[in-house]
């Protein structure tokens, strides 16, 4: 009996079916075994970009140790980065950590930008002094921008440091000096202006540390990282030093040390129109730089300059408050830069007889105060036209994350640990 034509079409249908099904399963099988593969592969093709990018620089060279993808939150983390002088005098490195996250800044989405943000745990940053170039490591001739940008396709916006160090060593010197900074933290925010903000100064870096004797440092930057000039207002401090942790340091380089004594440090500078004005506070209180007792084992010449220093100190200090300050007045533009050393004698006479200054910032220094004293003519060498700023802007960023008192930095805002996977 002849067959039916339907059943003929429908076998016909079923054959092509399967056949194309196969077809369809066999390319989509192969596109998941691809899609495997570069997944595999991505981890050692991106630690091969970022090791090619660690040599770019002319006199620092660097490598990580290992590359781990999240690619759900457009992520990547390095581990065991670092970067040393090329040199190979120097043995401690330029800058390591043992984890970096780089990813997108998902929140700049909704102001239509793509931009990254880095998270650094437990950054450590060295500067060395040598008697020669090649053991000296200061960082210069090297765009660290640059290369911190090029680890990652998309503009840099947000930086946050959590639990950092940053040294100041010297090996060569008699006793060997390592002033540092320890659980450093900080946040540098709107470094691309993201959020499309109109303020004159839309980013802001804010950072705290503890120093060698136990003290604080507090930091506050207000800029304009788009300017064509330099365009900020920072306020920096330094408070409750205990000095006779520093006496390496002046052994190596003052050949004297202090018995007793805390010191402090404020400044306030702001720049506008090529021209930057400002203060430097300093205060050492209960200072004393010479004991007789313990000087006994020293030899004459350095006892004698001990002596003279503590004699200076003595004549100088304001004695009903125990305290030696002087205030130093700062100024100039970029290519003529000055120190007032006249009201800088002036104000540490004032002190000592007259008054102590208080232990605070005299005043915010703005980047309005210092266009103002442009057009007036109070900073040599300056131009008065400038990049157009009025004196009469005191400019001041609204209570955001750009202004932010430096309290202590432990995570970064945005999250409560480091960043997962």
């Amino acid at each position: 009996m002849a067959a039916q034509p339907h059943v003929k079409h429908s076998g016909i249908f079923l054959g092509r079916f399967f056949r194309y099904s196969r077809r369809f399963f066999y390319v989509i099988g192969g596109i998941v075994i691809v899609l495997i593969g570069v997944r595999l592969a991505l981890p050692y093709l991106v630690k091969h970009y970022v090791n090619r990018k660690l040599q770019e620089s002319k006199d620092y060279a660097g490598h990580v140790g290992d590359i781990d993808l999240s690619l759900w939150r457009g992520a990547y983390e390095i581990k065991n980065i670092n970067i040393f002088k090329r040199s190979g005098k120097i043995h401690e490195p330029f800058f390591s950590a043992p984890y970096m996250d780089l990813s997108l800044q998902w929140g700049a989405l909704f102001h239509h930008r793509i931009v990254a943000k880095i998270y650094m745990q437990q950054p450590h940053l060295n500067f060395v002094k040598g008697p020669t170039p090649e053991q000296t490591q200061a960082g210069e001739n090297t765009s660290w921008n640059r290369m911190l940008e090029g680890l990652t396709p998309f503009k840099l916006n947000r930086l946050d440091i959590h639990d950092g160090q940053m040294h100041y060593l010297d090996d060569y010197s008699t006793p060997k000096v390592d002033i540092y900074f320890r659980e450093l933290g900080a946040s540098a925010t709107n470094l691309s202006n993201a959020r499309n903000q109109k303020l004159p100064l839309p980013a802001g870096i804010v950072a705290n540390a503890r120093t060698i004797g136990n003290g604080t440092m507090n930091f506050n930057l207000q800029f304009n990282p788009v300017a064509p000039r330099p365009e900020y207002q920072l306020q920096a401090s330094l408070t409750n030093v205990n000095l006779p942790a520093l006496n390496d340091f002046f052994r190596a380089y003052g050949k004297f040390d202090v018995a007793q004594g805390t010191f402090a440090m404020f400044t306030s500078v702001a720049a506008t129109n090529q021209a930057y004005a400002g203060y430097v506070k300093v205060l050492f209180k209960n200072l004393d730089v010479f004991e007789w007792k313990k000087e006994r084992q020293k030899n004459i010449l350095q006892i004698f300059w001990e002596a003279i220093l503590g004699a200076v100190t003595t004549v100088f200090r304001n004695q009903p408050h125990d305290q030696l300050a002087a205030k130093i007045p700062i100024s100039g533009v970029y290519t003529n830069s000055q120190v007032d050393l006249i009201s800088a004698i002036g104000s540490l006479m004032r002190n000592a007889f007259i008054r102590a200054l208080l232990p605070k910032y005299d005043q915010k220094i703005t980047t309005g105060q210092v266009a103002s004293m442009v057009k007036q003519g109070q900073i040599p060498n300056a131009n008065a036209q400038g990049n157009g700023v009025s004196p009469t802007n005191n400019f001041t960023a609204p209570p955001s994350e750009t202004n932010k008192p430096a309290t202590r930095l432990e995570m970064p805002p945005e999250t409560t640990g480091p960043p997962g996977k």
